[in-house]
């Protein structure tokens, strides 16, 4: 008995120990690891984007990101840059978020509390992220379908379970009166669960994932409501609400693969099979979800939100410079020390627009870049409300672009077809809503003379409607036929003998030089190539005139 206390200690004291440098092992990458950027390796997208999709099935909401805006603005790579969540349900979360952009204050604004409070308490915010990294991340965990279908997962005719695990105990009250009829009932009750089990148990396994995800959100919950010093959050206040809605659940999760090498848990489930108890405890947990769909699915966003709030603070740390938006009435963007948040190296830009706006400039001068990093500024503006600036004051808006345009080879639509359906969508969406719009390269996909006519035809367009317009193009006489209309604004670069070097900085005014022709000679092309096609260019300018 001594040798058997003592061998309980020693493995008591082990459990602890190991607890105890586990956890310091944790506290310690959290502290490191706040204010950096995310590790891009550990995302599994596919998982990720499950939420987001069966939201996406269920809502009419059109003031989303819609997918040729995400595609243009590699959105996948913006949200891996800033995903620094704990949890499945914190990343998930954050995922669609970044779709969802919001045209009023009140919902950014406590967002932001919630983001500034983590970033300035240190502590709290520690002790939470220790919750939420214990949680951690399951892929494909299930919980975006039992919020969006649960029915699809519940046993139908769930009465007859009930009667079924009802007939042992008949047998046992037959046995009072015929022990041979009460034991063959018995067995053949037993043989009839044990069917019943083994069907039903497939399913169960199937939703085991899910299930035991759940078990770890209401265990981190239980934890996080122990935490005396954020109990006025109301973050936390929205998480105990709908915790205590699904507390009694906790002790009826039905449980995943046992040890049968163990004889308890062998006579546990020959009990579960006899009594068919896992199949009751997931039926009830299975219409608890699906009669509180609406409060399940609340506390998963209020979990989400938690996680996202750290993730935020942790991502506004890990930046060159951040602020919280400017939101006016007016169509207007003005910016300070504006920058793309992929650009490790950044050069950053100030300037006001006041208008639709023509930006021109030669290849690679930096004029894509910088209407991407506006445009992706502005749906962190009204997601995260965050940006990559020093000052960022926009309106809020539906956001579109029209840029990384490609053939469409499963759908048969040449690129010029691609590019004037997404045109298109930009145009039935201005008719309903206050619009910003980023183009590049407008109508790229056809010849000059069509091009230019087209394109100024769509940007006249879109200037007598509530939108704003920013559009890239290399075709100057754009910015001559819309002179009354557009703002003009260029980027340059520096020819030297030694090459061409860019400053990346955007100017005033329409752009004057080009450098195709010289790249072609510092390329070495053969001269010939390079004289006859500065004689063609100066011919087109002589003989086209708009």
């Amino acid at each position: 008995m001594g040798l058997i206390l003592t061998t309980l200690c020693v493995i008591t004291i082990v459990v602890i120990v190991s607890s105890i440098n586990a956890n310091k092992k944790l506290i310690t990458l959290l502290k490191s690891s706040f204010g950096k950027e995310p590790n891009e390796n550990e995302h599994e997208l596919e998982s990720i984007k499950m939420y987001w999709h069966y939201n996406k099935l269920n809502t009419t909401d059109e003031l989303q990101v819609d997918n040729i805006t995400w595609n243009d603005l590699e959105m996948d790579k913006v949200f891996i840059r800033i995903n620094a969540c704990l949890s499945s349900v914190g990343e998930e979360y954050l995922y669609n978020c970044l779709h969802e952009l919001k045209l009023e204050p009140n919902c950014l604004l406590e967002r932001n509390n919630s983001i500034k409070y983590f970033s300035e308490n240190t502590e709290e915010r520690l002790a939470v992220q220790m919750c939420l990294a214990k949680v951690g991340k399951s892929n494909y965990n299930g919980l975006a379908a039992l919020i969006f279908d649960p029915n699809a997962s519940l046993f139908k005719n769930t009465i007859i379970f009930n009667v079924l695990s009802l007939l042992p105990l008949l047998c046992v009250l037959i046995l009072l009166h015929s022990i041979a009829i009460g034991f063959i009932g018995i067995f053949l009750s037993f043989i009839i669960n044990l069917i019943t089990y083994y069907i039903c148990k497939t399913k169960i396994n199937i939703e085991i994932p899910a299930i035991s995800y759940f078990a770890s959100l209401m265990n981190c919950c239980k934890k996080l409501l122990r935490i005396k010093s954020i109990e006025a959050l109301p973050i936390i206040t929205e998480i105990n609400k709908y915790y205590q809605i699904f507390k009694p659940l906790q002790s009826k999760l039905p449980r995943g693969n046992k040890n049968l090498f163990n004889e308890m848990e062998v006579f546990a489930e020959y009990f579960n099979i006899l009594f068919l108890v896992d199949i009751r405890n997931y039926n009830k947990f299975m219409n608890k979800i699906i009669r509180n769909n609406n409060d399940f699915h609340a506390l998963y966003k209020a979990i989400g939100e938690l996680d996202l709030a750290i993730c935020v603070s942790s991502f506004r740390k890990s930046l060159h410079v951040f602020s919280t938006p400017e939101f006016t009435s007016k169509k207007t963007i003005e910016f300070d020390e504006l920058y793309h948040p992929l650009i490790p190296k950044p050069v950053k830009n100030t300037g006001f627009l006041r208008n639709n706006s023509i930006i021109t400039g030669s290849n690679a001068s930096g004029k894509s870049t910088f209407i991407k990093a506006l445009a992706v500024n502005g749906i962190l503006a009204q997601t995260i409300y965050t940006c990559a600036a020093k000052v960022f004051k926009t309106r809020f808006s539906l956001i579109l672009t029209s840029m990384a345009m490609r053939d469409d080879l499963s759908g048969g639509d040449s690129y010029f077809i691609v590019e004037v359906k997404s045109l298109k969508r930009i145009m039935d969406f201005v008719k309903k809503y206050p619009c910003t719009c980023y183009i590049d390269e407008i109508l790229r996909g056809t010849n000059t003379i069509e091009r230019i006519a087209s394109s100024a035809s769509v940007l006249e367009y879109l200037h007598a409607q509530d939108c704003l317009c920013v559009a890239a193009s290399h075709d100057i006489e754009l910015t001559k036929i819309l002179a009354d209309k557009f703002d003009n604004y260029h980027f340059r670069e520096q020819a030297a003998d030694n090459g061409i070097t860019f400053d990346y900085k955007i100017k005033q005014g329409a752009s004057t030089t080009r450098n195709a022709v010289k790249l072609l000679s510092f390329m070495n092309f053969d001269d010939s190539i390079v004289n006859k096609a500065e004689e063609l260019v100066l011919s087109y300018e002589k003989n086209h005139k708009w």
